[in-house]
């Protein structure tokens, strides 16, 4: 899966295989290897048993593909202030009205089977959204054309003066003389990927249980990356994953370790970092409208469950208290200060449950409290099922301890553990009440892109259809409106009213209920690599998933 998702390692039953997994290209056989052969160790992000897919387009694209495999135009980095810093684009102008874009391309690239890259190229990339819209999960709406062979602009109907720069910075460019020689570019997993990158899948491997991606010999900024390549690994859960970790089979983690400064203290070589990162919630099938059922539809029920949940109990039992502050309308101030609205109410929520509002909440809402303790209205009691995947010990644990808060108060959840797969086919047909996830930043210039990704009703779709990444099925013309009005103007003002109405109207209407921000704490052995991404100089998001960001890092690791 790709773009950041929080998919966390648990391969329920793999745990005897991961731990036999060879360790001759990993970990601390690699000590002995020579220094051009150093192949560094991360955790897969798929959940299950490995398939190949390549495809950048698709979100079940394996981790590396994304960033690793094919790059974008430019890259935002959402911890920093540079802008958009040049990829395969050197320079870009956006006109007054925000309606195209033009872009120099950089020249001298070669795709990693050696063909030269073209306008063409990118070109043929846009048109390919256009026509596709399965692929086409950035909204994507104009026309590409080449001014030369190392120029190309986009037209829009519309103004995209925030929505210009996601395609400028998530539109991974594919090579035409490839693509075009498929015959279904939605479905096709793209097992010998042709790409721009820093990484290749020429004389890599692939298993169910890991696979490597190799250095592209053929890479445009030249010298990089220094690393050999990278092998990915399945882990049954993150105990596993912590244990390779500190026996040196694994380099490269993003780990909640318990009492991490004593566990890593004998481990001086491994450093670590922590970051704001995703921010975890209850997912909700919120929307009747579109197929969902229940009580869980009910804004009142929802809202009962946010002021039900004590954080702070929550953060010290499940997270080891290393997750943040989050706010209501779940708008990330560490990037995005600029349009926040601190007048919005629980801006940030607070840590103490407020159990006499959430049970007032559903009292006006007509609930009234069964014979087995639990509110219930027209003979539904407030029961419902949250999906979590295998192995996710602590987001198991914050069910567990949420169902115990929300007891109190006449709310029960029932925690269903499924495979990976399961959990991320219900998660994006909507066949669950609720489910519990990490609500990804896009690397973005505001917080638009983020709102745009999880609330615009063009995301979403009806239950047994697939959402992407819309999965609370939420669709509300208030937020709609306020983001095509960002969307469509430079003056700061009118924005700042638009951000307004959007975290006014998603607290009220709560589709995903805040939780906690996660703290993405990073693992990094450094006795053969160094050049990670540090607190002083966070130059990419640095947590193993994160795309394009990873590639990014890997082309900036360095040999001792």
């Amino acid at each position: 899966m790709k773009k950041g998702s929080i998919f966390r390692v648990v391969t329920a039953g793999l745990a005897a295989v991961a731990t036999l997994l060879p360790l001759s290209a990993c970990g601390s056989a690699q000590k002995s290897a020579e220094k051009k052969d150093v192949i560094i160790s991360a955790p897969t992000n798929a959940t299950t048993a490995l398939t190949i897919n390549y495809n950048p387009f698709s979100s079940l694209a394996l981790t590396g593909t994304n960033g690793g495999l094919y790059e974008g135009l430019f890259f935002c980095n959402s911890y920093g202030t540079k802008g958009l810093e040049p990829l395969l684009g050197t320079s870009y102008k956006m006109s007054q009205d925000a309606k195209s874009i033009q872009i120099n391309l950089r020249k001298n690239v070669v795709w990693s089977d050696g063909q030269p890259f073209t306008a063409d190229d990118v070109v043929y990339t846009f048109d390919l959204l256009s026509k596709n819209s399965a692929l086409n999960t950035v909204g994507f709406h104009g026309r590409a054309s080449k001014i030369n062979e190392n120029e190309v602009k986009l037209d829009f109907d519309q103004p995209q003066s925030a929505n210009g720069f996601t395609f400028l910075t998530t539109v991974y460019i594919v090579p035409k003389h490839d693509w075009e020689k498929k015959k279904d570019p939605v479905s096709d997993t793209n097992e010998k990927a042709v790409g721009s990158g820093p990484l290749t899948v020429e004389g890599g491997n692939f298993s169910s249980m890991s696979y490597t991606l190799k250095r592209n010999k053929h890479y445009w900024d030249k010298g990089k990356p220094k690393i050999a390549g990278i092998r990915y690994i399945v882990y049954s859960n993150t105990q596993s994953q912590q244990d390779a970790l500190l026996a040196g089979q694994l380099d490269w983690a993003n780990l909640n370790i318990v009492n991490a400064d004593q566990v890593l203290s004998s481990k001086p070589a491994i450093k670590q970092v922590n970051l704001p990162s995703s921010q975890v919630s209850l997912i909700t099938c919120s929307n009747a409208e579109l197929g969902c059922k229940g009580p869980i539809t009910d804004p009142a029920v929802r809202k009962a469950i946010y002021y039900g949940i004590d954080r702070g109990q929550l953060n010290k039992l499940s997270f080891n208290n290393s997750y943040l502050k989050i706010n209501g309308s779940l708008y990330p101030t560490e990037q995005y200060e600029k349009y926040f609205d601190k007048s919005v109410e629980d801006s940030p929520v607070p840590m103490k449950a407020r159990a006499d509002k959430a049970e007032q909440i559903l009292k006006d809402a007509g609930y009234s409290k069964g014979s087995d303790g639990l509110y219930q209205k027209d003979g539904q009691p407030l029961s419902f099922e949250v999906a979590v995947t295998n192995g996710t010990s602590d987001w198991i644990s914050a069910i567990d301890v949420a169902n115990q808060q929300l007891k109190k108060i006449g709310i029960e959840l029932k925690t269903k553990q499924v495979s990976s797969n399961e959990w991320g086919q219900g998660l994006r047909k909507g066949d669950y009440d609720l489910t519990i996830y990490g609500l990804w930043l896009p690397n973005a210039t505001e917080a638009w892109n983020f709102y745009n990704q999880w609330f615009n009703g063009a995301k979403t779709a009806p239950k047994g259809q697939t959402a992407y990444p819309g999965y609370a099925r939420y669709n509300n013309e208030t937020v709609n409106k306020a983001l095509e009005t960002i969307n469509s103007t430079t003056d700061s003002a009118v924005k700042k009213k638009a951000y307004s109405q959007i975290q006014k109207q998603v607290f009220e209407d709560m589709p995903y209920i805040p939780l906690l921000r996660q703290g993405g704490q990073v693992q990094t052995w450094t006795d053969k690599v160094n050049g990670y991404p540090t607190k002083d100089n966070l130059y990419a998001n640095p947590q193993t998933w994160a795309n394009p960001d990873l590639g990014i890092v890997i082309k900036n690791l360095n040999l001792k």
